[in-house]
């Protein structure tokens, strides 16, 4: 018994044999870790003593997945120029055409190179990004699409006038639709445009939703047959009754403590999609949809 104790005792304390049969020499195996499978390659090599050993002396990780190229945005607003002019701005848009325009405006969203696109708008910064003035390419908004159904007036020039921030003019222009059927040199000859203009505040709700309130709206006319209209004529314009913030509180439905102008169910804002030195693109509250403007030194003339 004794014997059989002490052998016992030896064998536990000696140490692992560490040889290997010739066909182990070089291996492959999987091994599960932390959730995942790793490669693990083990070649013999000479160990003190002269035994080998076919411990693990590398760990190949599985390749990493091709990364994305990164998206090239200037060929992005390439195509979208190109679709919005081929849709006349979305006014002849099919729905084959809105959804090739609005996954393009999807795609270019995330790219936006400017985080926080409302900043300065509050106190008029010389420096704020949306301080320009933003020529329409294209809209999917029923409140402007639904005007070049007009039978008696062809739509021009569609503006958002942000160069006096805080307050931001919409500028729709619009001329006789005859005009349009005319030779170009004749119709510069004739050419009658009428302009309105909606004047709205803006004020930043987020850094990137622009809530608005809705001051006035005015009419003007540009030219009358290819005359320039003298400035001392009327412009005729009505200031928009404002709502005291209890009142719109009770509207929106919003306590005491809250303006209702930042009111999550005042629908009256735009979100800034993706914003650049020449491209703006938005998507409005109510009724809906979104605008694609480009960079303007300035309103065109109208005749």
């Amino acid at each position: 018994m004794r014997l059989f104790l002490v052998l016992t005792a030896a064998k536990a304390l000696a140490p692992p044999s560490t040889k290997h049969t010739s066909w182990s020499s070089t291996k492959r195996a999987g091994i599960w870790s932390t959730g995942r499978v790793v490669a693990v390659r083990s070649s013999s090599y000479d160990v003190e003593g002269g035994d080998t050993s076919s411990a693990p002396y590398d760990i190949e990780e599985p390749p990493a997945p091709a990364a994305e190229p990164p998206k090239d945005v200037a060929a992005l607003k390439s195509k979208l120029f190109a679709a919005c002019a081929a849709a006349d701005r979305g006014f002849a848009a099919s729905p084959a055409d809105r959804a090739e325009i609005e996954a393009l405006l999807d795609e270019l969203s995330p790219l936006s190179p400017i985080e926080e696109p409302t900043r300065g708008i509050a106190d008029g910064a010389a420096d704020a990004p949306l301080r320009k003035c933003w020529r329409l390419v294209y809209t999917s908004a029923s409140d402007v699409s639904t005007l070049a159904a007009n039978p008696l007036a062809s739509l021009g020039g569609i503006y958002q006038d942000a160069r006096e921030l805080p307050v931001v003019v919409n500028v729709i222009d619009s001329f006789p639709r005859l005009l349009a059927n005319l030779p170009p040199d004749t119709a510069s000859k004739l050419a009658t445009t009428t302009r309105l203009r909606v004047q709205t505040r803006a004020r930043p709700r987020s850094a990137t939703r622009v809530g608005l309130s809705f001051e006035r709206v005015g009419a003007e006319q540009l030219a009358v047959l290819g005359q320039a209209v003298p400035d001392w004529l009327p412009r005729p314009a009505v200031d928009l009754p404002q709502l005291g913030l209890d009142v719109q509180r009770r509207i929106f439905n919003v306590g005491d403590d809250e303006d209702p102008r930042d009111a999550a169910s005042n629908p009256a804002f735009f979100d800034v999609m993706y914003l650049d030195g020449e491209l703006l693109v938005i998507k409005q509250g109510s009724p809906g949809g979104m605008f694609a403007a480009v960079a303007v030194d300035d309103l065109a003339r109208g005749y």
